[in-house]
């Protein structure tokens, strides 16, 4: 087209380019519009499936593709489909879908799946026994003692059960989402997220054999090659594995021993090939009486008989010492009883003891087969009282473990609290035992809160801090665990009496100095009547790693104390593997004012069975009562352990 006119040209130049435009271009790309909701749920080992939809809004089609997706998902026209592995499970996995109109817009979509998934408990002991470490696994029938308490999206808890698989001690538990559970495995609960727990101890003993009979089986006992001493004096049996054990009191200045025992019940000593027979003699150090080893023998190869008669004679061996320059800041110990309750606290006690984990090595701290039954003992409490132990003169009774919660009542001091420093001197003991076998030096000490209740006298209850080193020639025995600071409950102060209107109560505090703790455990007691005084019962334990935890449901109309126990240990992980141990360790607590919690309030609801988060619930009645032991007359016995059949001559 030509044009004469600049003007006219350029009029209708204007008019003819938009005329070109209108007849040769097409409309902007469009994009698509999802109108799906992507699927969140999942869980491990069922297949997950989204379908995706779309729209275009000029008409046109949409594609889509999977552009960020886990491995093993896939796309198959508009369907997601994936089914999630172990390892998928329980975390965070990242999806992208990317849709493409037929004109050449698209969009994205972007989610996230945590499938539910399966954690796996593994329940294997290990028993130390002369021919070194043996593992054994649970039975399948504990796994009625194994779940998992979940926090559900509408407030309920949901109980997830365990089962057995095919493999020994190995126990699985299905549906649990991602995040922290609750974990119950055979005693206390643990606050836990992760995907494989260790629920095994290491055992200072070889596993208990028994029969399937019941025999009647004597001992005649023999031994020779007593130091004379000018006072009382004890000798014990002990074998591994452990039956219990025997101690003989002496009159001053003995030489010999002989006496015997005998068990009516099902153990098969027949299993039993090693003894030890041990000497005790008093010693003073500073304040402290202790009971320190002497003279001893080890015996190998027994060779016993169920039913039978069977003598033991042996001499024993003049004592190999060792001695270390003990001692004790008891400023420290001291200070750690301060604010840790509604009440001062009154220190009233302390216990020394040192022991011979037999046949453990590498550095692990094994538990006793029984709880008053910590190995072989290289020094003891003396027979002056009964303090926080089982026994007055028993060695193998001198635990110097955590009997917070403890009935005050049934609580007679044993040795005088150490409260300022003190250079005690040369502790010297008897210790001919394999020196790659772990040592533990243990010191506690026991104080009483009075705990005011409503219509009431006060109630004395009882906490004891402790600490397991590993000997050195100068130990300086200090507090490794520290009470926790400014704990409170919904907020308010723990130490303040008072009503809340929640059966699942938050308690929070503030890490404590001191070693840095693997955890913290929280203990219940619920007030009840016991002999017609006013008592409180421990019903359950629940652990944490955090500095604050909301209780599993609790039931209204009751009154409570809570205690907070800082924990420390060489190796334990409260995530994965609470019970295994290595020194050195430690613990220290507060205890609540009395807590009670409204009779209006309604329970949390529970999915699952009940009965097993009840199990866990159940008040657990005090350690045998400390006062039940009593000195025997010389040349008598004392059993301690499990075998209550047994009788002493």
């Amino acid at each position: 087209m030509r044009c004469s006119h600049v003007l006219v040209f350029s009029l209708f130049s204007i008019v003819w380019l938009a005329a070109c435009g209108s007849s040769h271009s097409s409309s902007s790309p469009s994009n698509p519009i999802f109108t799906s909701t992507p699927v969140t749920a999942a869980a491990e080992g069922v297949e997950y499936t989204y379908q995706i939809s779309a729209t275009d809004p000029s008409g046109g089609t949409v594609s889509f593709a999977l552009t960020t997706f886990p491995p093993g998902a896939s796309l198959g026209g508009n369907t997601v489909t994936w089914t999630p592995v172990a390892s998928q499970s329980r975390v965070s996995n990242n999806f992208t879908v990317t849709a493409t109109s037929s004109s050449g817009g698209s969009a994205q979509q972007s989610w996230t799946v945590s499938p539910s998934g399966t954690i796996t408990v593994n329940w294997i002991n290990t028993y130390w026994s002369p021919g070194g470490p043996v593992q054994v696994p649970q039975p399948a029938s504990v796994a009625i003692d194994i779940q998992a308490l979940v926090n559900e999206p509408d407030g309920s808890l949901g109980i997830e059960k365990a089962s057995a698989t095919a493999q020994p001690g190995v126990f699985t538990i299905s549906n649990i989402p991602a995040g922290n559970y609750w974990l119950e495995a055979g005693g206390g609960a643990v606050w836990t997220g992760t995907g494989t727990f260790d629920a095994g101890t290491d055992i200072a003993a070889g596993q208990l054999p028994f029969t399937s009979t019941v025999n009647t089986t004597s001992f005649n006992l023999v031994v020779g090659g007593l130091q004379t001493e000018p006072t009382e004096e004890y000798v014990e049996f002990f074998t591994d594995p452990p039956f219990g054990s025997v101690e003989y009191g002496l009159v001053p200045d003995s030489t010999t021993l002989a006496g015997g025992f005998g068990d009516g019940g099902n153990f098969d000593w027949s299993q039993v090939q090693d003894g030890f027979f041990l000497q005790y003699d008093l010693e003073t150090l500073g304040p402290l009486s202790n009971y320190v080893l002497g003279p001893e023998v080890s015996l190998s190869n027994l060779d016993l008989v169920n039913g039978a008669t069977n003598t033991i004679s042996a001499t024993l061996n003049p004592a190999t010492e060792t001695s270390l320059n003990l001692s004790i800041t008891g400023s420290q110990w001291n200070s750690a009883f301060n604010n840790i309750g509604p009440a001062a606290a009154t220190v009233q006690d302390s216990v020394l003891t040192l022991t011979a984990e037999p046949y453990v090595t590498g550095g692990t701290n094994a538990v006793p087969i029984t709880t008053f039954l910590p190995a072989l003992v290289l020094v003891a409490p003396t027979p002056g009282g009964l303090g926080f132990l089982l026994g007055s003169f028993n060695p193998l009774a001198s635990a110097c473990g955590d009997f917070t919660g403890e009935p005050a009542a049934e609580v007679i001091p044993i040795e005088p609290p150490i409260l300022t420093d003190q250079n005690l001197g040369a502790l010297q003991y008897g210790d001919p035992f394999d020196p790659t076998w772990t040592r533990a030096l243990a010191f506690c000490q026991q104080a009483t809160v009075s705990i005011p209740l409503a219509n009431s006298a006060p109630y004395n209850f009882v906490i004891v801090d402790g600490a397991r080193v590993p000997p050195s020639a100068n130990p300086a025995l200090v507090p490794l665990a520290l009470p926790v600071q400014s704990p409170t409950i919904n907020g308010s102060s723990l130490f303040t009496p008072g009503t809340i209107s929640t059966t699942a109560p938050t308690l929070t505090w503030s890490a404590p100095g001191g070693t840095a703790p693997y955890g913290y455990t929280v203990n219940a007691f619920i007030e009840t009547t016991l002999a017609g005084a006013p008592a409180f019962e421990e019903i359950g334990a629940f652990s944490t790693s955090a500095t604050s935890m909301t209780l599993p449901p609790l039931s209204g109309g009751n009154t409570y104390l809570f205690t907070i126990t800082t924990q420390v240990d060489g190796v334990a992980n409260m995530q994965t593997s609470p019970y295994r141990s290595a020194l050195p360790t430690g613990f220290a607590s507060v205890v609540s004012a009395p807590i009670t919690i409204a009779g209006s309030q309604s329970e949390v609801q529970i999915h699952g069975d009940i009965d097993a988060w009840r199990r866990l619930l159940v008040p657990k009645r005090p350690s045998p009562a400390r006062n039940s032991a009593r000195i025997l007359p010389r040349s008598s016995c004392l059993l301690s352990g499990a075998m209550a059949s047994i009788a002493c001559e």
